[in-house]
């Protein structure tokens, strides 16, 4: 590894530490406690999409 490989970990550290945060911030609003709590919610969205939603979703992770 070199200087800008290290560089590359500290940044995408510092993305999944956001990430994280913005996680915790909606479980913490919607007084969701667990992970599988947040994926009864998330899949009726899915389920009753038009399709809008994942495209959406799809955008974000590209």
């Amino acid at each position: 590894m070199n200087k800008t490989d290290v560089g590359d970990i500290a940044d995408g550290l510092k993305l999944i530490e956001d990430g994280v945060e913005k996680i915790q911030n909606v479980m913490r609003e919607h007084k969701i406690k667990s992970l599988s709590e947040i994926a009864s919610e998330l899949i009726p969205f899915f389920k009753k999409d038009d399709d809008s939603l994942t495209e959406s979703i799809i955008s974000r992770l590209e």
